[in-house]
């Protein structure tokens, strides 16, 4: 195996925009992210196809809250919204980057929303996105799009809107794993020493050896570290230690480390802490050439 520090390097994040109060809670965050691991910032806004097909429908009405008012819309009115949504947050993300003296970039592309974040994720080494973009509802934790890719393999920083980096204790999941081990040093790097402690979430059977493994790790680090063991035997047992930390930002190397779909999708629907997925193989799924740049 590499070295876990520069294998799992973060040199470019790409961050999905929408305007919504997440998305600009996942730009806040990839912002402080990308300025840590100085890597560059990629901007993309999706021109929901979706929508243009909406619009396209004789009886297609743009509905204004609070007064909910209604007027006819079609796709001439849909595009001019989306064009002027996209140049909103192109200067929004220019703004922010320029703040941060960050490298960065933005792009507009037409598709399907999720079809087009899996395109662009095999040009990125973490994609930011919100928990939950325009999707409403009181009981709602997660939006589809968003639990979509969280399922996948891509690398992912999943962000609700309450989210800032550095009022939130690190945590990560350390099973012994190779994968474990480079969760741990990403998670390590991210760390301001002296002011930012992580708690390393400790789930193996011999956990005395495990707690010597990891201090000859992060040997040398000005850091503060906390441990909690997890039992590996129990599903729950994670869920009941993330929701105890409570203010964290949740590093994980792996989707299959809770041993099945059903626990994870659990994991994700009911915590809402940030979460880092660094997923199998770091991302870098394949491009699909197919996708059409508009802007």
């Amino acid at each position: 195996m590499s070295d876990p520090d520069t294998s799992h390097a973060i040199r470019r994040i790409l961050v999905a925009l929408d305007a919504s109060p997440d998305s600009v809670a996942a730009l806040e965050m990839a912002v402080d992210l990308a300025a840590r691991m100085e890597a560059e910032l990629a901007g993309l806004f999706v021109e929901d196809v979706a929508l243009l097909r909406m619009a396209d429908s004789p009886s297609a009405r743009e509905i204004a809250y609070p007064a909910a008012s209604q007027a006819p819309l079609n796709r001439a009115i849909m595009e001019r919204k989306l064009r002027a949504q996209s140049e909103q947050i192109r200067n929004t993300l220019a703004a922010a980057a320029h703040r941060a003296q960050l490298r960065w970039s933005f792009q507009t592309v037409r598709g399907e929303v999720t079809s087009v974040l899996r395109t662009a994720a095999g040009q990125s080494d973490i994609v930011a996105i919100g928990r939950l973009g325009w999707s409403s509802g009181s009981r709602l934790r997660i939006g589809s799009t968003a639990l979509e890719l969280a399922t996948s393999r891509i690398p992912l920083l999943l962000i609700s809107r309450r989210a800032v980096l550095g009022n939130l204790r690190l945590a990560v999941y350390y099973d012994g794993s190779p994968a474990s081990k480079s969760a741990l040093l990403v998670t390590a790097s991210l760390a301001r020493p002296g002011a930012q402690g992580i708690t390393v979430l400790v789930c193996t059977a011999d956990y005395e050896k495990t707690l010597a493994e990891i201090r000859s790790l992060l040997q040398g680090r000005a850091i503060e570290v906390r441990y909690r063991r997890v039992d590996p035997d129990q599903k729950t047992s994670l869920l009941r230690a993330v929701k105890d930390e409570g203010a964290v930002l949740l590093v994980l190397a792996d989707r299959q480390l809770l041993k099945d779909v059903e626990s994870f999708e659990a994991l994700l629907r009911e915590v809402e802490v940030p979460l880092l997925l660094l997923g199998n193989g770091f991302g870098h799924e394949e491009a699909d050439s197919s996708r059409q740049i508009v802007g």
